[in-house]
């Protein structure tokens, strides 16, 4: 007889447990270490000191999101203010996709922000998320979930999240 962990015990390695619970700002964040399409380990403990935002959607929206990564890093991203981190939600993938083809079809994308491909839609069960509009999920410094907004690029609504992002930035607070 093989004794397996319970998922209370069972540790960020582990497999993930089935049933997360969705958070509300100011909850912690729930922990995480994912693997970029370069095998590098993401995890949001080792992201503590900055704010960290997510980007997410159905693959189909992926030129959508790149607009999106591309602005954000442009402003924020490569002067080293945030962690800009796209995440890919991979548990929908058909059955027959494997690990290797789904880390080549995003290297070959080239992607301007690390891609982290999360097979077991960790983040998006934390949040309920819905793949079918760009996502944008803030983290605070501390590690908690501070804000979640969906929406395409448009210069409105950059400017929302552009100003929200520097609240966080200069507060610590969403």
């Amino acid at each position: 007889m093989v004794a397996l962990p319970m998922a209370s015990r069972a540790g960020v390695g582990d497999f993930p447990p089935f049933w997360i619970e969705k958070i509300s700002p100011g909850q912690p964040f729930h922990p995480f270490v994912i693997n970029d399409v370069g095998d590098r380990a993401w995890s949001l403990e080792g992201l503590r000191g900055k704010p960290v935002i997510l980007l997410t959607a159905h693959r189909d929206l992926r030129y959508d999101l790149r607009k999106w990564a591309e602005a954000l890093n442009a402003e924020f991203g490569r002067s080293g203010q945030i962690h800009l981190l796209w995440v890919h939600n991979l548990s929908r993938y058909p059955w027959t996709v494997e690990k290797h083809h789904a880390k080549e079809l995003w290297q070959q994308f080239k992607p301007p922000v690390p891609v982290l491909l999360d097979w077991h839609s960790l983040v998006g069960r934390s949040l309920r998320i819905c793949y079918d509009t760009p996502n944008l999920i803030a983290i605070d410094r501390s590690g908690r979930f501070a804000w979640h907004e969906q929406g395409p690029l448009t210069k409105a609504f950059y400017a929302r999240i552009a100003e929200r992002i520097k609240r966080l930035l200069a507060t610590g607070a969403p």
